[in-house]
């Protein structure tokens, strides 16, 4: 099967993943730093895919796209940290996320940020 290596990733995020809702609020996972990613600026339209957001199953504006390793599939309301160390460093919410493991084409997980 082939994958997608983090050699082909030349960028770096940081991931909180939402892990659910508790009796105290939202419940998230220690912050994972460093993963291999690709990340690219650009505006498309998908479908909200995160539960309690006021706008779910409607299509918004994600203004981020990133690829991530197999190893590393988030769910929608994850927190991703791109650019870190630079001036245009932010963390945004998963709006959608895709997972694609193929076999003979590089397997990886697409993300739609806010």
């Amino acid at each position: 099967m082939a994958r997608l290596r983090k050699k082909h990733l030349p960028h770096q995020v940081d991931l909180v993943r939402f892990l659910g809702d508790g009796a105290e609020g939202d419940i998230w996972a220690s912050p994972v730093p460093d993963r291999p990613a690709y990340v690219e600026q650009k505006s498309r339209l998908v479908v909200d895919r995160r539960s309690t957001s006021p706008s779910s199953g409607q299509e918004v504006t994600s203004t981020t796209f990133v690829v991530l390793l197999l190893s590393d599939d988030v769910q929608p309301r994850t927190k991703v940290t791109v650019w870190k160390g630079t001036p245009r460093e932010r963390t945004s919410e998963v709006i959608d996320s895709a997972y694609f493991e193929y076999r003979g084409t590089p397997s990886h997980v697409e993300l739609y940020l806010e």
